[in-house]
């Protein structure tokens, strides 16, 4: 009896704590954690500069999809406390209390009962390890498909700011483009006014200037959007109080391109978290084959049972101490059946971590190729605005002076504007190829991301 009371003390004090087992502990404390693991979500609202470390970090922290992967984590953690419990006993407290009668009796009685049964399995062949191996094994999968999901929103998240960044110096040269039609205006108008030119240019440079107003409205409205996408994305599409940091030496992030394309891709199959979830599953899957296999098979247990019967009239005390053995020997072929599917479950992990590891060669070669030419690109741009505007300048001064006309004008602005343009797309290009890249190998980072922090805090 002391010894029952003993382990009802031992299962109440372990019952008492919120993960006897730390299983829980085994996931993130939070779900930006993955890439930054001193990060605690700050629920603040977001307000003047927007730095993108700040951007991701609360995209991490408030997009759903981050915090829904991060709960099933915590969900197959619990699942792994669970698969743990069978290695203890089984101890249950029993406790009955009644008031009897009999119409033979002259007085009613009380009776009550106590009992205390414990239970513990010694052997299955292997049944409740391969159950915990495979709990071990989906909390991994779990794990790796959070920091999946949060690669991608990072990627979504920089794409965005990128995106907003590249929309509003789209709005700023089209300001600048309206404001050189206005003096293609002005200056045809000034030259019909003295004579010197025929009305029909003005009429051009007029349409030509409405049509660059109506571009600049529409980049602006442009603008409007990506800044709502940015705040969904962080969680909050009413939270548009803010500004972004615009120091164009914060986001020079550089990647290691001198390693071959074909060394990237081993590199990515190591660290890219989709391959870890495949192969995580594939141990999942082969552990259910050994449980369906030892489900089959004998169990054997032991038993305590301790007991105190007071039925008014007399009382009892009792004990018991045994061993159960348990030997399945026909079940209608259904544990056949169970270790095929599971046989079959788990050579579709394999293919499916075949697929994967196909995909990924393929994100990173796609990624590496890009990244080349954008910035190969991206050289070739600056040189381009500076010619276009050199040419604009020159065709708006013969212009002025009486000396070119009208056509060519409208013609080295248009240049210009296409050259303006094509550079923020160069630039926008560069910049998702390399968080793309990144993406793609598995080196998303924070600390390419820091300088942009501390410029935005100074």
């Amino acid at each position: 009896m002391r010894l029952s009371l003993l382990l009802v003390m031992l299962v109440s004090s372990a019952a008492s704590a919120t993960d006897p087992f730390m299983a829980m502990a085994r996931t993130l404390p939070s779900p930006a954690a993955e890439l930054r693991p001193a990060t605690a979500c700050d629920e603040t609202v977001v307000a003047g500069v927007l730095t993108l470390a700040r951007a991701v970090e609360r995209a991490l922290c408030a997009n759903p999809a981050t915090r829904s992967a991060w709960l099933t984590a915590r969900l197959r953690a619990a699942e792994l406390g669970q698969a743990q419990s069978a290695y203890l006993p089984d101890i249950t407290l029993g406790a009955r209390l009644e008031r009897n009668g009999d119409d033979l009796l002259t007085t009613d009685h009380t009776a009550w009962q106590l009992g205390l049964d414990a239970q513990y399995l010694l052997y299955d062949f292997g049944g409740r390890t391969a159950r915990r191996d495979a709990a071990e094994a989906l909390l991994a999968a779990a794990r790796a498909s959070h920091d999946a999901s949060v690669r991608v929103l990072y990627l979504q998240t920089v794409t965005a700011y990128f995106s907003l960044l590249t929309a509003q110096g789209v709005v700023v040269a089209a300001r600048e483009t309206e404001a050189s039609a206005l003096e293609a205006l002005k200056a045809a108008s000034a030259r019909v006014a003295v004579g010197t030119g025929i009305p029909v240019d003005r009429l051009q440079a007029k349409t030509v200037y409405i049509q660059r107003e109506i571009e600049r409205i529409r980049a602006e409205g442009e603008s409007a959007r990506l800044r709502g996408e940015l705040a969904a994305l962080m969680g909050d599409v009413s939270q548009t109080s803010w500004m972004l940091a615009e120091n164009e030496a914060a986001f020079s992030q550089t990647l290691d391109l001198g390693r071959a394309v074909d060394a990237l891709i081993d590199a990515a199959r190591n660290r890219r978290p989709e391959f870890r979830t495949a192969e995580a599953t594939v141990l999942a899957r082969e552990a259910g084959v050994r449980s369906a296999e030892a489900a089959g098979k004998p169990r054997l247990s032991t038993f305590i049972a301790a007991g105190r019967q007071d039925s008014g009239i007399q009382a009892a005390n009792s004990s018991s101490l045994g061993v159960n053995l348990t030997i399945p020997l026909f079940t209608g072929y259904r544990n056949t059946y169970e270790i095929a599917a599971a046989q079959t479950q788990a050579d579709l992990a394999r293919v499916e971590r075949d697929r994967v590891a196909n995909q990924v060669a393929l994100e990173v070669w796609r990624a590496y190729y890009r990244l080349q030419s954008e910035t190969e690109a991206d050289r070739r741009s600056a040189d381009l605005v500076e010619s276009a505007a050199a040419a604009e300048r020159l065709a708006l001064g013969r212009y002025q002076a009486g000396l070119g006309i009208l056509l060519d004008v409208l013609t080295a602005q248009a240049n210009l504007a296409q050259a303006r343009q094509s550079q923020l797309q160069t630039h926008l290009g560069l910049r998702v190829a390399r968080a793309e890249l990144a993406q793609a190998i598995g080196e998303l980072s924070w600390d390419w991301m820091e300088p942009a922090w501390q410029e935005g805090i100074r």
